[in-house]
């Protein structure tokens, strides 16, 4: 598992597998969490499996000591 952070877009992507390829993740599903400005993105392979997580607005919702050993 691995963790990629995006400063420009203020995304992150938490990877549970190796690597999220092109089509990988065809599914997506946005949690129905009360996050302020920001949002938690379930990614899911063909068969449904949780490959990754995107959290929008990452910033504002991850711990910034994390966010900081990425940059």
């Amino acid at each position: 598992m691995r963790l990629s952070y995006d400063q420009a877009s203020d995304a992150a992507t938490i990877y549970i597998v190796d690597e999220i390829v092109a089509g990988g993740a065809p599914r997506s599903v946005m949690c129905d969490l009360e996050v302020r400005d920001g949002a938690v993105i379930l990614l899911l392979d063909d068969d449904d499996r949780l490959v990754g997580i995107e959290v929008l607005g990452a910033s504002r919702v991850l711990p910034i000591a994390v966010l900081r050993g990425l940059q």
